[in-house]
Formats: structure tokens, C-alpha cells, sequence
């Protein structure tokens, strides 16, 4: 059998050619990949520094540990309309809210005895892990976020989220719509391309948004999983 030694040139050529031509859209894509992480994580952690949220986890899923954790949401929100420090800044706000855990456990401790459970409460201030969440006005990727968790009993139900600095569900509870006072503090402490992306994601048709959104998102949820397995695994 006749070897054409053109031909097996030719196909290393070609070979060497595509494997080139890989290894340059690895590295694009690795520093494609590079970028997203950096830009993701700065921008949530720009958004985060700037927002301080509530979560209460309620005892389980039963309808009646769900109003349970509604009228515990009531009542914390209702102290908090009438003694929150208007016009406070992130810091000072949160140094109220971390005042305030004593006082928040107490309100939240009432509303439980008053419904004829006697089930634990616990109310704390730390970073914790959320998921993405959309309001009327705007959205908050997913992230680790300072605020106050408020734990019910075994706390294994379905949570309430809202967000305490600014004050958008201090404002308004029932439309979560923050006022033009919160609105424009959050603009001051966010800048305005990461104010744009937490405000035009809720508009359909803005697709650069949109884009930079998921990045955060995909970016963020991605490690709080991958911290969970190693949590998991530790």
C-alpha cells in the first residue's frame, strides 16, 4: 500500500490548525468567563454594601404558621413606622436595626403568644445567602446580604423577604414600592449604572440590562451553591 505523504501533511496541517484554533477560543472564553466573575461579584457586592434586608422564616408550610410569620411581619413592620430613624444612612440604620434585635423578639415572641403557640423565636443581624428577588420598582440579584432573619420555631417554611435600608417595606408593605426620598438614596449610594441595573430589569424590553443582571445572578448563585457542597461536604 502506497503512502501519499502530501495527503498525511496536509492532514496535520488541518489537525494542527483546528487544534490551534481551540486553544485560542478556550483562552477568549476563559477570559470571557474571568471578566463575568470579577464584574459580578463587584457589582453585587456594590449593591449589597448599600441595602440592608429583613427575612422571616417561618415554623413550617401550615396555614397556620404562614399567618403566624404575616402577623409577625405586621407587627415588626408597624413598630418600625413609627420608630425607624427617618433620613439614616446605611450605617445608621443598621446600627438601629442591631439595637433593635432585643426589641424585634420581643414584638415577634408577643404575636406568637398571642396565637397560641409557644414555639422559639429568634432574632438576629449577620450576612446571609439570598436568591433573586423582584419588587414593583426594582430587583436584587442574588447575593449574601446584611440583615435581620427572624426565625420561628423550627424555621423550615416559606420565607418573607423585604428590604429595611432603604426603607421599602417600612414605606409600604403591601405595594413594596419605595418613595422618591429611598428611591433617590439608594441612586446616591449605588451610582447610577448599578441603580439602572437593579430598576430597568423590571422592564421588558431592555436587553443590555437584562444581560448584565443575569450575569450577577448566574455569578453569585453559582457560589453560594458551590459553598453549600463544600459546607455540605465539611
Amino acid at each position: 500500500m502506497k503512502i501519499n505523504k502530501r495527503s498525511i501533511f496536509s492532514a496535520m496541517r488541518e489537525t494542527g490548525s483546528v487544534i490551534q484554533f481551540l486553544s485560542v477560543a478556550t483562552r477568549f472564553l476563559l477570559v470571557i468567563l474571568i471578566i463575568c466573575i470579577i464584574y459580578g461579584g463587584a457589582t453585587q457586592k456594590q449593591i449589597s454594601d448599600n441595602v440592608v434586608r429583613l427575612h422571616i422564616v417561618a415554623n413550617s408550610d401550615s396555614a397556620v404558621d404562614q399567618n403566624v410569620k404575616l402577623k409577625v411581619r405586621d407587627a415588626i413592620l408597624e413598630h418600625m413606622k413609627e420608630k425607624y430613624p427617618n433620613g439614616a444612612t446605611r450605617d445608621e440604620a443598621a446600627g438601629y436595626l442591631k439595637g433593635s434585635l432585643p426589641l424585634i423578639k420581643e414584638i415577634a415572641a408577643g404575636v406568637v403568644k398571642e396565637n397560641g403557640s409557644d414555639i422559639a423565636v429568634n432574632a438576629n443581624y449577620g450576612v446571609y445567602s439570598f436568591p433573586t428577588k423582584e419588587y414593583d420598582d426594582l430587583a436584587l440579584p442574588a447575593g449574601m446580604y446584611e440583615a435581620v432573619r427572624v426565625e420561628l420555631g423550627a424555621a423550615e417554611g416559606q420565607n418573607w423577604w423585604c428590604i429595611m435600608f432603604p426603607p421599602l417595606c417600612v414605606a409600604d408593605a403591601n405595594s413594596l414600592k419605595m418613595d422618591e426620598e429611598a428611591m433617590n438614596q439608594l441612586k446616591e449610594g449605588l451610582g447610577n449604572n448599578n441603580y439602572r441595573l437593579i430598576t430597568d430589569i423590571t422592564e421588558d424590553n431592555n436587553a443590555p440590562v437584562k444581560i448584565k443582571f443575569r450575569i450577577v445572578e448566574i455569578v453569585e448563585d453559582s457560589k453560594i451553591r458551590i459553598a453549600e457542597i463544600i459546607n455540605n461536604l465539611f
